[in-house]
């Protein structure tokens, strides 16, 4: 005991407190447990003792085994690049449970004590198959090789671990389809096989498993379609990523134990099923090709418990139901990239949880209801893309958690209320493409994402109010109707990158600005610009002294005093010997 004393003093100030208090009883040891009459130690936490190398995997293993009554061994969170051989032996006790998640173990999966009950190798780096003698492993109720670099196909006997209740592979590159032999794991209750490149069916049999209450095969290559019945028992499915086809079974979303459904990105068709289950939380269909209306879910007098409802970027047409005021725990509503038309529903108002609602890309026509304002919560709001028409509603400034608020692409008309300058959280404003008109007077101040202004029908001058936004680096006021000189104002906005001027009536000289903003001005016919910046005046530059500038200019003056000497002689010489020539000359003749 006292080599294990040591053990956890030397790798951890924690055990080394606990131990001075008692140094004859291990069970009082932090990282030891022990049986409930604390009469022996039957598991050690060695989790973060800063365990990494070979030399001391061969002494702290040794010591380990040395327990005959140890059970269980966490040596998670250190730095291990392999498996110490005497934990592989038959000899280390009788071991039950041995972690290794999070080191830095590498390799092929060893072979490992037919005893084990729980085998976690998670967060590694593993490469290799999964080798079929994990199958002889009996006992096991729970193998986690997820996060590791694994390939090939999952091992046909994995049906052969009837005890097995937690099935973990994800984050691997593993190859093939699921073996139909899975069905035969009666004890399963979790089976989670996502981002791989597994391919093929689904097998039927995941429906038949009845203690299953999760199962995630997300970001794979699955094709087909999704098994019936495969929510029967199943509380959190998650399909997502994948390229199955077909419908969605009538009954899928109706079982009283179902709180979690993914299968957006995949290749589905027809319409959304018309039964909800009350227990529902989180529903995302995002991103497939549904069509039909949006069901308006016979809940009747019960409030469900839908928070999330994703079901964008798909062809969804008819209106809004007005059912979904039932919805009263929802906090997140995107209906967002569909054919949605008619008017924007009133009773959206009620649901005062939402933080986010995503209603852009559709064709709904009509007013921004007033009663929008009652979402106190709200950070996003995008109504982009639709005809809404009519004034943006002074009162949407009560929304004073808004942090982004996107109305462009509209037929929206009339001013940018003057109330807007009250909210204090929003970064980004995006009011392009409408109808709007009138003086802007006053903008929210920490706007900073952007702010979108352009092909509106605002004239006169750039505001000064604009010059209250210090934050904002993205302006654009272009394809308006704004006249006058550009104010100087614009260049002292230090967070600018980019400002699109284009296609107004502004006059004058356009400004400096400094060398990171991107300006855009075109479509200006009498702006002028200013000429190239002059170079810089060498008395000025910072890494250049008075003395060591003027020390240059002189040697490069004496060159050029030199140089014209060197000509003049060279003239001199020329001259004197044309005179003699030519004295020579006459003589001859």
């Amino acid at each position: 005991m006292n080599n294990l004393r040591e053990l956890l003093q030397a790798n951890n100030i924690i055990s080394k407190l606990n131990s001075l208090q008692n140094l004859t009883n291990p069970c009082s040891w932090t990282g030891v447990l022990c049986n409930p009459n604390n009469s022996f130690i039957t598991g050690l936490s060695l989790s973060s003792f800063y365990l990494f190398t070979i030399q001391d995997a061969s002494s702290w293993s040794s010591l380990v085994c040395g327990i005959q009554t140890l059970e269980t061994l966490d040596v998670s969170n250190n730095q291990l690049a392999v498996i110490a051989p005497p934990l592989l032996l038959s000899s280390c006790g009788g071991l039950k449970v041995l972690n290794f998640s999070f080191n830095m173990l590498s390799g092929n999966i060893p072979s490992f004590q037919r005893s084990l009950e729980r085998l976690d190798l998670s967060h590694n780096s593993l490469h290799g198959v999964i080798p079929d003698q994990i199958t002889e492993y009996h006992n096991l109720s729970v193998l986690d090789l997820s996060y590791n670099r694994l390939n090939g196909l999952m091992p046909s006997g994995i049906g052969k671990l009837s005890k097995l209740k937690q099935l973990i592979l994800s984050q691997n590159a593993l190859t093939g389809a699921i073996p139909s032999e899975i069905g035969h794991l009666s004890k399963l209750e979790q089976l989670i096989l996502s981002a791989n490149n597994l391919t093929g069916e689904i097998p039927q049999l995941i429906a038949q498993i009845t203690t299953l209450k999760r199962f995630a095969a997300n970001y794979n290559s699955f094709t087909g379609a999704i098994p019936l019945g495969i929510t029967s028992y199943i509380s959190h499915l998650d399909l997502s990523y994948n390229k199955l086809s077909g419908s969605i079974p009538s009954g899928l979303l109706s079982q009283p134990n179902l709180l979690s459904v993914d299968l957006s990105f995949n290749k589905l068709e027809g319409s959304i099923p018309v039964n909800l289950s009350k227990s529902l939380v989180r529903l995302r269909l995002g991103s497939n090709r549904l069509t039909g209306e949006i069901p308006s879910w016979s809940l009747r007098t019960d409030v469900p418990s839908l928070t999330y409802l994703e079901i964008g970027y798909n062809s969804l047409t008819g209106m809004v139901p007005r059912e979904l005021r039932l919805c009263k725990n929802l906090s997140l509503l995107d209906l967002s990239h569909n054919n949605l038309s008619g008017h924007v529903p009133r009773e959206l108002g009620e649901l005062n949880k939402l933080q986010v609602v995503q209603l852009d890309h559709n064709s709904l026509s009509g007013e921004i209801p007033d009663e929008i304002s009652g979402l106190q919560i709200l950070n996003k709001l995008n109504m982009s893309w639709n005809s809404l028409n009519g004034s943006i509603p002074p009162s949407l400034s009560k929304l004073q958690k808004l942090n982004n608020l996107d109305l462009q692409v509209n037929n929206l008309t009339g001013p940018i209320p003057n109330s807007f300058g009250t909210m204090n959280l929003l970064l980004e404003l995006q009011l392009g493409r409408n109808r709007l008109s009138g003086v802007i007077r006053s903008l929210p101040t920490n706007l900073q994402i952007a702010l979108n202004l352009s092909r509106n029908n605002f004239e006169g001058p750039i505001p000064a109010s604009l010059s209250r936004l210090q934050s904002l680096e993205i302006l654009d006021l272009s394809n308006n109707r704004f006249n006058g000189s550009i104010p100087n104002f614009l260049t002292q906005m230090g967070s600018l990158t980019q400002i699109l001027l284009s296609n107004n009536l502004l006059t004058g000289s356009v400004p400096r600005f400094r060398p990171n903003v991107n300006v855009s001005t075109g479509g200006n016919i009498n702006l002028s610009y200013p000429p190239p910046n002059p170079p810089p005046n060498p008395s000025y530059a910072s890494s250049v002294s008075i003395v060591d500038w003027m020390n240059k200019n002189a040697v490069s003056v004496g060159i050029v005093v030199s140089s014209t000497a060197l000509v003049v002689e060279v003239m001199v010489v020329v001259v004197v010997a044309v005179i003699v020539f030519r004295k020579v000359h006459r003589i001859n003749t």
